[in-house]
């Protein structure tokens, strides 16, 4: 079985014209033709659905099925161009979650200083949902997630470094403040301050909310974890954070969750298993694996 046979399939299969798709590849059409005759004897299947002209094809069910493998194995090939173009004097893409910067970064800053990293960094700094896809997708090599469980993935490395309690904030003048723990049900019609959808926290707390048939009143939504502080300091509602964001300058009450099977904020290094680590970038895992494990 050929690798451009299936490239080819792949891209017939989404623009469903053979002139069209030789056009793309600057191939003859004859060339596409025999590539779907090669992979149809290979699995003993029809893949492609003719009709008379040849031309407006349709993709039959077991043709379905290798499309869906084709798109992984074509993204893969991208993935795998991406970094063997990467030039390892290029910055270091690398994802940082506000939350996890906002903590972490401070303190790493003097580290990466001394071991001539920092300048190489070339940070985007979004929740962690939205970095997982540009990992995926070959836009970023490196990142720092969040997430409500230990990562699992067959395409990626995850290095699980530490692991921390979610708790509830709220101002010291709400009536929550006084309680020793909080359960979500006594949320239910609180007013909230949110963070935005692809926080890895929001997340989190709309299951919480589900299992408990809780319902909260989100009278805001940022991305800035800083305003969100704020904005709970003064009593304009309470949120929900790991206890890494919060410090004893934030005016804010920290209250634990009583709930047995709340997970915890996992905190992990995380790279794409077909990325090769330049030096630098192995440089950088092992600083944030002795600056974070825990």
């Amino acid at each position: 079985m050929k690798l451009q046979d299936l490239i080819y399939f792949n891209k017939l299969a989404e623009l469903k014209n053979y002139t069209t798709v030789s056009e793309y590849f600057g191939v003859s059409q004859p060339s596409i033709s025999m590539a779907i005759q090669r992979l149809e004897k290979e699995f003993n299947v029809e893949l492609i659905n003719r009709n008379q002209s040849h031309r407006q094809i349709r993709v039959s069910p077991n043709g379905k099925i290798l499309q869906k493998h084709t798109l992984v194995i074509t993204q893969e090939i991208e993935n795998l161009k991406e970094d063997m173009h990467h030039n390892f004097k290029q910055p270091i893409r690398f994802g940082l979650p506000p939350i996890i910067g906002n903590y972490y970064f401070p303190s790493l800053a003097l580290s990466l200083i001394k071991e001539n990293i920092l300048d190489d960094l070339d940070n985007i700094e979004t929740g962690s949902s939205k970095l997982l896809e540009l990992l995926r997708s070959g836009e970023i090599d490196m990142a720092l997630l969040g997430s409500n469980e230990p990562i699992k993935s067959n395409v990626l490395n995850v290095q699980l470094l530490t692991q921390n309690d979610f708790k509830i904030i709220v101002s010291p003048d709400s009536p929550f403040a006084k309680k020793d723990k909080i359960t979500i049900a006594d949320l239910d019609q609180a007013n909230f301050v949110s963070l935005s959808d692809n926080f890895v926290h929001t997340e989190a707390f709309n299951k919480l909310c589900s299992e408990h048939s809780a319902k909260v009143n989100i009278r805001y939504r940022t991305q800035n974890v800083e305003l969100l502080k704020q904005l709970v300091s003064e009593d304009i509602g309470v949120s929900f954070l790991t206890e890494q964001s919060i410090t004893p300058n934030d005016n804010l009450v920290a209250i634990p969750i009583d709930d047995e099977n709340l997970k915890k904020f996992c905190v992990s290094i995380v790279y794409r298993k077909t990325h090769v680590l330049s030096p630098k970038e192995q440089e950088l895992v092992e600083l944030l694996t002795k600056q974070i494990e825990k």
